[in-house]
């Protein structure tokens, strides 16, 4: 995450109207900020009551990065849904968390896998869950809550987050500062690099095992056969197929020179030089 290239914060303010906005209380600390603190940050702010606010705002953002040189950062502030599959907009209509990841994908990549999204919102850190290492990186860097949170916590926390990285400039301070005075694991935080190895280590956990492995040849049998196909590979085979050591590797390059976008930036393979042998150490290890 301290990797990522940025000149820009732009605000989402999902805050219903009546309540205490800490949204444009952070603007205010931000503008703040880039005043005494981070000469030549840029501080934008977009108010979001629907999912039209919100495509509108990005498009202007995106439209900043290709003609402008904004390099943004996007922090999201609001009430997350209880069933933590999303937040609502000020105007009270929900978004899911896949709705939020298909549009800051494409800024994501404009940025060349530099974004860093923030979520001030209860549950935040469940954005994770919509992340699909079959698809691009929507994110260099997520922050989040991982549960309820008041708002007098994020009244308190994210403003001295910000203070504290663009006085030190040191991501890992800034963020003993988001956790001072909280509970421990309340914000979760992860970068692209290490989500891909937490999804692969997953993967091979619930899908690569003896018995996983019985089962998704049975059933790829079954589905073959129910298609007709003129040539019907055996159980044995699809099994053989699936435990290959050599077809996994493939696999698995093709699906990480997607995520990491080495085929838009080839500078991606340094900065993110992920190898199927040290993803492999990584699951065994966990």
């Amino acid at each position: 995450m301290s990797e990522s290239l940025f000149n820009t914060i732009v605000i989402l303010d999902a805050v219903p109207d009546g309540e205490l906005n800490t949204a444009r209380r952070l603007n205010d600390d931000l503008k703040d900020i880039a005043c005494y603190v981070a000469e030549g940050l840029q501080i934008r702010y977009v108010r979001i009551k629907t999912y039209d606010d919100l495509k509108l705002g990005l498009a202007k953002t995106s439209d900043e990065i290709n003609n402008n040189g904004l390099k943004p950062w996007l922090h999201l502030d609001g009430h997350g849904l209880e069933d933590e599959s999303g937040f609502r907009f000020a105007g009270g209509a929900s978004c899911s968390w896949v709705q939020l990841k298909e549009i800051v994908t494409p800024i994501n990549i404009a940025l060349g896998l530099n974004l860093v999204l923030i979520l001030a919102t209860c549950y935040g850190g469940s954005f994770a869950r919509a992340i699909d290492i079959i698809d691009r990186a929507p994110v260099l860097g997520l922050i989040g809550p991982t549960r309820e949170v008041k708002v007098g916590e994020v009244e308190r926390a994210f403003p001295a987050f910000y203070k504290t990285f663009f006085e030190s400039l040191s991501l890992s301070k800034a963020l003993k500062a988001l956790d001072t005075g909280v509970p421990a694991n309340l914000y979760f935080r992860t970068t692209a690099e290490q989500f891909f190895y937490e999804a692969w280590a997953g993967y091979k956990k619930n899908y690569c095992t003896k018995e996983q492995i019985e089962k998704r040849a049975r059933g790829m049998y079954l589905k073959a056969k129910k298609q007709k196909l003129p040539r019907l590979p055996s159980v044995g085979q699809l099994k053989r197929d699936l435990s290959s050591k050599d077809n996994e590797s493939k696999l698995f390059g093709k699906y990480r020179d997607l995520y990491f976008m080495y085929d838009i930036d080839g500078t991606n393979k340094k900065r993110f030089p992920v190898t199927y042998k040290e993803a492999e150490s990584y699951a065994n290890a966990r």
